[in-house]
């Protein structure tokens, strides 16, 4: 038996991504996961600019140019594309790559590099943050199509934790209405956000079915995220952005990039990537010291900035040059109550905890 080029551990979206593009690029790949065929059952949507070129057409099922109300609207300028999950599975194809239905650790497979793509750590500390959302479809053309509506749902006080409505087209006849928690230690339990969901349909006389869709998944894990020979991808590295939740675009655009470095012998996740990824935790951390008030006025201020900031923070391929210079903005367009929030935020712990 050939020894492999390249060990994949899990075949979720990051993992098989990776998979599919190391054998298409002649690489020996072995995978291991305990349910390699297992069907994908989330909603996975990316800005349209940000979608490989190798995917088919037909992994877009829909897309929209949804605004965000803060304070006020604000056009994002920018396509969304909603993926049509089957056929971003059954696209990204394992072809020539040696699977095997069981788990592996990360150490001992000899002098293959490894890409770690198993998920968040099972053992993550109860007080990571979480993001928390509850959804419901309806017809297309039901509610207008806005990726974050911050205003309140209906009997919710000012004071209570943030949530906001994410409403998008996920196909030619459906909108996907989702109440959201971006970020909270805890975050707003999914029972809640479908309380606050159906208050808002309810002021709209909108009647939805069951729930479509819960989720519940932590921001950041633990750990380093490469090392000699090793390196994360996901929730396990730098392509879940931890301020936003997103990581499906920055997956599929590590996998070409995972590719090229480990045929020239270096480690996919640069310095650079990891230092732009601890600016981005930065940002949650901000997030997170902020009441629910001070969370609108964030992204009031936030939406308002030149479009280059906005995409360079929004995405988690961003260097560390671009993330910064987002941040400085940010920082320079808050009104001064805000600034102290954000300096906070990129004040490390260990740092506050010396004073």
């Amino acid at each position: 038996m050939t020894a492999p080029d390249v060990v994949v551990l899990g075949l979720g979206p990051a993992g098989r991504a990776v998979a599919h593009r190391a054998a298409a690029a002649g690489m020996v790949v072995r995978a291991f996961d305990p349910a390699p065929d297992a069907r994908w059952r989330r909603t996975f949507g990316l800005w349209a600019d940000e979608l490989p070129e190798w995917l088919p057409a037909d992994v877009v099922a829909a897309v929209s140019t949804p605004q965000v109300i803060a304070r006020t609207r604000h056009d994002l300028r920018r396509e969304y594309a909603m993926l049509d999950v089957d056929a971003l599975q059954d696209a990204m194809t394992l072809d020539g790559v040696e699977v095997r239905t069981e788990r592996a650790a990360r150490a001992g497979h000899g002098a293959a590099f490894v890409i770690d793509a198993r998920g968040p750590a099972p053992s993550a500390p109860l007080d990571v943050p979480r993001q928390t959302a509850a959804g419901v479809l309806l017809p297309a053309g039901a509610h207008e199509e806005l990726w974050m509506d911050w205003r309140p749902a209906p009997g919710v006080p000012d004071h209570a934790p943030a949530s906001f409505l994410y409403a998008v087209r996920v196909s030619g006849d459906a909108v996907l209405l989702e109440e959201t928690c971006l970020a909270g230690t805890p975050a707003v339990a999914v029972d809640e956000l479908e309380v606050r969901l159906r208050a808002r349909l309810a002021a709209r006389d909108i009647e939805a079915g069951a729930l479509y869709e819960r989720v519940d998944f932590p921001l950041s894990s633990p750990g380093p995220r490469r090392g000699r020979g090793w390196c994360g991808i996901g929730a396990r590295g730098t392509t879940l952005h931890p301020a936003t939740g997103y990581s499906i675009a920055g997956s599929l655009a590590f996998a070409d990039a995972a590719v090229a470095a480990v045929a020239a012998g270096r480690n996919p996740v640069t310095t650079d990537a990891v230092t732009a990824h601890r600016l981005r935790l930065a940002g949650l951390r901000a997030l997170l010291t902020m009441p629910p008030v001070e969370q609108r006025a964030f992204f009031e201020v936030f939406f308002g900035l030149p479009d280059r900031h906005v995409r360079a923070f929004l995405s988690c391929w961003s260097g560390t040059t671009a993330t910064a210079a987002a941040m400085a903005a940010a920082f320079a367009a808050a009104p001064w109550g805000l600034r102290r929030r954000l300096a906070r935020g990129v004040t490390p712990p260990a740092s506050r905890r010396r004073r």
